[in-house]
């Protein structure tokens, strides 16, 4: 499922407090959407990582107090005295068989020895699946049969409204993704370097601190791999031949652009940015320029990151001339 389905499906989960686990590849995005949506329903993340676990670490420590054994549960457990909590199970699969069969009885009586877990709290799980080759281990299906499984897959859309709204990922990036959305997620077992959503936030941290020339690729190469960076830097190329945005802005009528797919991409991506309420008249003359589907992906991009720019009669008179076209 696209995340979106998937942030709805684990909301409707947490309202049952019916633990789920999240499958899906590596760099994918499974914790931020757990994160994402435990704090829009006021929950509380606490974030183990089981393959750090021993057996040993779920127990706690005991004590003696009259002459009887009690165990103090480790600190990371949640508490009656705090707000509902999510208890996040990250990285489930990578820990040890003996480590899974302790968690056998939490997530399935709630308790371990003497411990309770609080009514308030809900139990959420992530992992690589074993085709990924992470390190992952089977789940024992005792174990697996306490959950409801969801499965998350890359989708280029989505992430591209994510980067757009997030302000993390540089347009460059963004705009290469959509030229070229296949390449969002390019997974080879057996390779050193591979292409994620989460590698692509790491180029576009790369690239907007400008490095020089003769590393550019070579530290892309490490982040996406080989194939895909050499690709990326042609991309980039044609980007950074794009007539300044000063010129458009001065005869934004006049711009003659070539029709190739790469080049409307970018310097869609750089307008959109770029769009404020002063200038967007301007704009708008320019994007009369462009083919009509390009047109409006822009202006729906600018509106995105600037939804103020909605209130201008530029954008309204746009609209009304554009509401015919669909992306």
């Amino acid at each position: 499922m696209k995340a979106t389905q998937l942030e709805k499906s684990l909301a409707n989960l947490i309202a049952i407090n019916q633990p789920a686990f999240i499958w899906g590849g590596v760099g994918i995005g499974k914790s931020e959407i757990v994160h994402k949506v435990a704090d829009s329903l006021g929950f509380a993340v606490r974030d183990v990582r089981v393959a750090l676990l021993d057996p040993v670490d779920l127990r706690g420590v005991p004590s003696v107090e009259n002459g009887t054994t009690k165990w103090n549960p480790p600190v990371f457990l949640p508490t009656e005295d705090e707000p509902k909590t999510l208890l996040f199970l990250d990285e489930l699969p990578h820990g040890s068989p003996s480590v899974q069969n302790a968690l056998f009885q939490l997530i399935k009586d709630r308790q371990l020895g003497e411990y309770t877990l609080p009514e308030s709290t809900v139990i959420v799980s992530a992992g690589n699946r074993l085709q990924d080759r992470a390190g992952a281990n089977r789940v024992n299906t005792a174990l697996g049969d306490r959950f409801i499984h969801l499965n998350l897959e890359p989708c280029p859309e989505e992430w591209v409204s994510w980067a757009l709204g997030s302000g993390r990922i540089i347009p460059e990036v963004i705009n290469y993704i959509r030229y070229r959305p296949e390449n969002i997620f390019v997974f080879d077992t057996n390779a050193q370097v591979n292409t994620t959503p989460r590698s692509w936030e790491y180029a576009s941290r790369i690239l907007d601190n400008n490095p020089d020339a003769d590393i550019e690729q070579e530290l892309l190469a490490g982040t996406i791999g080989e194939g895909i960076s050499a690709e990326l830097v042609g991309y980039l190329r044609t980007w950074r031949k794009l007539p300044s945005m000063e010129t458009i802005l001065k005869n934004p009528d006049k711009i003659n652009l070539d029709s190739d797919p790469a080049v409307m991409y970018a310097v869609c991506g750089i307008v959109a940015r770029k769009m404020t309420k002063e200038n967007i008249g301007k704009f708008v003359d320019f994007l009369k320029t462009l083919p009509d589907e390009f047109a409006v992906l822009c202006m729906s991009d600018a509106t995105t990151m600037n939804p103020d720019l909605k209130k201008t009669k530029a954008y309204i008179d746009f609209d009304v001339a554009y509401q015919d076209i669909t992306l």
